[in-house]
């Protein structure tokens, strides 16, 4: 089963959190919402998609496979 969110690159070099079952951007207070780096916006995306992995220090970060140079 694919997760519903993922972190996936935009044209501006940024990383924004993709909501699969809507199929589009995740907004919040009407802001896109948008990281500067890959991990951050992984770790957003995995909360996301379940909130309890980070507390309990289980979640890995998802990164979308779409255009990603994964060179960190």
């Amino acid at each position: 089963m694919k997760n519903r969110f993922e972190a996936i690159p935009n044209p501006s070099c940024r990383f924004e959190i993709w909501d699969n079952e809507n199929g589009e951007p995740v907004l919040h207070h009407d802001r896109l919402l948008t990281f500067a780096s890959a991990k951050s916006a992984a770790r957003i995306a995995d909360f996301l998609n379940d909130g309890r992995s980070h507390l309990h220090g289980a979640g890995k970060w998802r990164i979308a496979d779409r255009d990603v140079d994964r060179r960190e």
